[in-house]
């Protein structure tokens, strides 16, 4: 390998997340039961006619405005003819002669730190195919055309790439685009989100690309790299041994890690591709584009600088919060409900310590429940209403910062407001000093080791007292309050000599 360079372009697929199929009025859903969401135009019944869905339009004029390339203002659409069994058409609506994007950029960043800028050659609208289930029991093949109709964008890139590590970095990327846009979900694992890989390879320090193998519907970052790997050396021992590498569709095999031969690949005349007579041209005027550049997001990489520059936040925080944009949400929104109508002597002081209390329950006790649970960003009950009013109730000192947390882990599975939950749990600090006085001379009785660790010059032991004091009171107990207690009593028996 040593004596060669790899050379990538991807295609990268995009599900989007319409109500609509993108040429017929079929929800556009997933995992429904198999052939319920479909009609005579998905199954290509003759005499039905396609009709373009404005909203898959709009998806794609956004994401080609984040990808920096250029809005075609006249585009249309083409026929690419195949047949396989999850193909009801028998061919597929796509944009093969003016495609909806040309050109474009995107910067991206691997994890070893470098900066490149991946080109974009195009990206075109078009309509999905079927699915096919394998009953390998009773030797039979299933086919399911929910999915036929699901409107599509394809993302094709120039050879840009030279290691796994570009790719996913790249895909990362895209996926980020689609998800702060709101027009997919990016899930890999369930197809919404797929790429292929063309990759060859060619002797270091020449120009001429060598012969490609194109590895289809890899849905996963680990069998990128996986399948990267095993191509890239296959393809150098085939050349290594003197033999020509063929132009061939490829699969992964997750079970073995190799990848297989599907097909030969096709040539652009194989498609006999002619344009869609059914469809007429799209025309997008001026301030059709202008609308759609001002419904644009603040993406990750300009969120995470203001939240690092307008509120501290480290460089790990803002990133953790602006890796999902219903993370970002959920930190955005709840921070504007807890400034608003506070009267602080310096907002701008408490904005940011606010923010860095949200940040550091998020970060925290958010992520490791999202970990626990398996859940995704925004799989959660969390309000931003009720977590401004948690914070709210632990800033004003009425619940402890135990009760904060464990209300907050509440929260993620129920739709519960914090202020009820407590009053009705019991769970509001108590102000009764007399009952606080006899929990901390309760504690001091049935401690006696810990006290006269604390006596005999172990500070630490305090800790462990005051948590008594805490479990006696169901912590109900002001921490403030029971610690200045528990240490004045401790004085007084230090100062006395006894225990």
């Amino acid at each position: 390998m040593n004596d060669y360079e790899i050379v990538m372009g991807l295609e990268v697929h995009i599900e989007l997340a319409t109500q609509r199929k993108i040429f017929c009025r079929c929800k556009n859903t997933f995992a429904e039961a198999a052939n319920t969401n479909v009609c005579p135009v998905c199954l290509g019944l003759p005499g039905a006619l396609p009709v373009l869905n404005p909203e898959a339009l709009s998806c794609a004029v956004r994401m080609g405005l984040a990808l920096q390339g250029q809005i075609n203002r006249n585009s249309r659409f083409d026929r690419k003819n195949y047949f396989y069994p999850d193909n009801a058409t028998a061919y597929q609506i796509t944009q093969f002669y003016e495609p909806i994007l040309k050109g474009g950029q995107v910067e991206v960043q691997t994890e070893a730190g470098e900066t490149k800028v991946i080109r974009i050659h195009e990206m075109h609208m078009e309509d999905d195919a079927g699915k096919l289930t394998h009953d390998l029991e009773r030797r039979v093949s299933l086919v399911d055309f929910n999915r036929k109709g699901v409107p599509l964008l394809e993302i094709v890139t120039e050879p840009d790439f030279r290691n796994a590590d570009e790719v996913i970095a790249f895909l990362e990327k895209i996926r980020m685009f689609a998800m702060y846009l709101g027009i997919s979900d990016g899930k890999l694992h369930e197809g919404s989100m797929r790429a292929d890989v063309n990759l060859s390879l060619r002797k270091v320090e020449e120009e001429a690309l060598g012969v490609r193998t194109e590895m289809k519907n890899l849905n996963s970052f680990t069998s990128i790299r996986r399948a990267v790997a095993y191509e890239a050396e296959r393809q150098a021992q085939v050349l290594g041994a003197g033999g020509k590498v063929v132009f061939e569709t490829r699969r992964f095999d997750e079970a073995d890690g190799t990848t297989k031969v599907m097909r030969t690949k096709e040539e652009v005349m194989d498609y006999r591709y002619f344009p869609e007579p059914d469809l007429l041209p799209v025309h997008l005027p001026e301030e059709y584009i202008r609308k759609m550049e001002e419904q644009m997001p603040e993406f990750r990489e300009e969120k995470a600088e203001r939240y690092m520059r307008e509120l501290s936040l480290t460089q790990e925080e803002a990133q953790i919060l602006t890796r999902h944009p219903a993370t970002a949400v959920l930190f955005e929104e709840t921070l504007r409900l807890w400034q608003e109508g506070a009267e602080d002597e310096r907002p701008e002081d408490s904005e940011t310590r606010r923010a860095k209390t949200i940040a550091a329950r998020m970060c925290g006790d958010l992520m490791y429940l999202c970990r626990e649970k398996k859940a995704d960003p925004g799989q959660w009950k969390i309000t931003p209403e009720a977590f401004a009013e948690l914070l709210r109730m632990q800033e004003d000192g009425v619940i402890t910062t135990k009760t904060a947390r464990d209300v907050f882990a509440l929260m993620f599975d129920k739709n519960i407001e914090p202020m009820v939950y407590v009053n009705e749990c019991h769970l509001l600090i108590t102000k009764d000093e007399d009952a606080l006085e006899v929990a901390v001379d309760a504690v001091l009785k049935a401690q006696e080791k810990s006290v006269s660790d604390y006596l005999s010059g172990k500070e630490k032991a305090a800790g462990h007292l005051l948590g008594c004091v805490m479990k006696e009171t169901n912590g109900q107990a002001d921490p403030a309050a029971a610690r200045k207690l528990l240490l004045k009593k401790l004085a007084e028996r230090k100062a006395a000599g006894t225990m």
